[in-house]
């Protein structure tokens, strides 16, 4: 079993892959390089967590097409329907993950956002 942990002094361990699975930790808004947040729109902050998921997956040898479940938090549930726009065009139509959505009472720094994800290899 493979375990990654992110050099930004996180206590938490961003990934974990074990045999043929990867799996995330909640992602949020940020600058994967530096740990700057990035806060904004929901639709913003959507873009960027799934293209930092996107960029984990590949980190360790997945895809977005390998995606086998998805949990996405958000801080305000009546913005459901502007992050699936953006969650939508993240898939391929015929490799659509399943996933879990619900609203949270505050998520990490003031996100709107945070996803937690499971794939293979």
């Amino acid at each position: 079993m493979e375990v990654s942990y992110n050099g930004l002094g996180h206590v938490y361990c961003d990934a974990v892959v074990a045999d043929d699975h990867v799996y995330l930790s909640g992602l949020i808004a940020e600058d994967l390089e530096t740990g700057e947040l990035k806060l904004g729109t929901i639709e913003e902050e959507s873009a960027l967590v799934l293209k930092n998921m996107a960029v984990m997956l590949e980190r360790y040898g997945s895809g977005m097409d390998k995606l086998i479940h998805v949990d996405v938090y958000l801080a305000d549930f009546s913005e459901r329907d502007r992050m699936n726009e953006i969650y939508r065009q993240a898939f391929p139509a015929d490799k659509m993950p399943t996933r879990f959505c619900c609203g949270v009472n505050g998520l990490a720094a003031g996100c709107k956002v945070e996803m937690v994800a499971h794939g293979y290899r």
